[in-house]
């Protein structure tokens, strides 16, 4: 089925897939704004255990990334947190994933939200043609220093039917950066929801260095 033809009663659904390691408020501007602007009922934000695109030494247990999302969206009736990969084969990969999620929600239509930087590597990811023919893919702007070639690749998707770009908010926050800033001790009180403050807080999770 062509993503752009989906029927009007069927509800859309935008994945927007993460470590979320931890959850800030930059991923609820553009989940909000996704919802907003890209005609979505809902965003799922699909916790990610195990990525292969990512590093695992910095990784707190997926169980309290899980429940910091959780916590972020409580407020939010058609922001949702996920637990879908947790018992799925890992490393978790995204064509798997929504494979998975097609059979279980025959009646939902998926798209994908993506950060300009992860276009510019679509071409390795598993699958990634058939990703791209099968769901909208839903494009926002990141501050990237990526080379003259990826740049050439993300532009070359942009070129696709089914790939949309959507001119959200830059937010120069980074999950890194919030755990460098914690680590050191700085107040993040303004980067991240209030309840994953505090629950960062109470679990003393990014105060030392992970060797």
């Amino acid at each position: 089925m062509n993503p752009n033809q989906a029927s009007s009663q069927a509800l859309r659904v935008g994945l927007y897939f993460g470590s979320f390691n931890p959850i800030h408020l930059g991923h609820l501007v553009i989940a909000n704004h996704m919802l907003n602007l890209a005609d979505l009922d809902e965003v799922w934000f699909v916790v990610t255990p195990s990525s292969p695109h990512k590093q695992q030494a910095s990784m707190i247990p997926e169980g309290h990334r899980l429940q910091m999302a959780r916590l972020a969206l409580a407020d939010h009736p058609h922001l949702k947190a996920m637990d879908v990969e947790f018992n799925l084969p890992r490393p978790n990969y995204t064509a798997d994933t929504m494979e998975y999620l097609r059979e279980a929600h025959p009646s939902v239509v998926f798209s994908i939200i993506m950060g300009q930087d992860n276009l510019e590597s679509f071409h390795t990811w598993k699958n990634h043609e058939d990703l791209v023919a099968s769901h909208r893919m839903l494009i926002y702007p990141r501050l990237t220093q990526g080379s003259s070639e990826a740049a050439a690749d993300a532009a070359a998707w942009l070129a696709h039917d089914h790939v949309e770009w959507h001119e959200a908010p830059i937010i120069a926050i980074s999950s890194t950066y919030v755990r460098d800033a914690i680590t050191a001790g700085h107040d993040v009180q303004f980067l991240l929801p209030d309840a994953v403050v505090a629950y960062i807080g109470n679990n003393r999770f990014y105060e030392e260095v992970e060797g």
